[in-house]
């Protein structure tokens, strides 16, 4: 039983514990850092530090001078192409809507047409039709004149 015990502990050691293998990694990294490289990590940041400074101290308050000393200019340029640009598609729009009332005027003036010829067609037929009526009516009074005269003399 007590030998069962010990070795399960340490096949419960070796299988859990890891802190020998991640203590020879800590030494491994700080040999790295700290041994091998030396300081140039240190210069490396010093380095980007004193940039950083000088961006802030001397780039920054001249970009923003040029920035404040350019940007009502052209501020001002694209409010005056924005003004075109708007006024130049109104009068696309106002040329659409000329077109589109052109073209139903001239839509408009084809149906007036068309209307106008169907009444003449229409009149002219009505005007045979009332001729050949009246024609058919003398011939009819004709006939009945000729009765009557036949009558009248008996």
């Amino acid at each position: 039983m007590e030998r069962a015990r010990k070795d399960l502990s340490e096949i419960h050691s070796r299988l859990f514990d890891h802190r020998p293998i991640i203590q020879a990694d800590i030494r491994y990294f700080v040999r790295e850092f700290e041994e091998k490289r030396g300081f140039r990590e240190q210069r490396g940041l010093e380095s980007v530090n004193n940039l950083i400074v000088e961006l802030n101290d001397q780039t920054l308050p001249k970009t923003k001078e040029a920035m404040s000393g350019g940007i009502p200019s052209v501020l001002a340029r694209l409010q005056a192409a924005n003004h075109i640009m708007s006024r130049i598609q109104q009068r696309e729009q106002e040329a659409d809507q000329n077109d589109q009332l052109r073209a139903s005027r001239v839509r408009r003036k084809a149906e007036w047409e068309a209307f106008v010829n169907e009444q003449h067609r229409k009149g002219a037929e009505a005007e045979e039709e009332h001729a050949k009526a009246a024609e058919w009516l003398k011939e009819q009074y004709a006939v009945m004149e000729k009765d009557l005269v036949k009558f009248r003399t008996f």
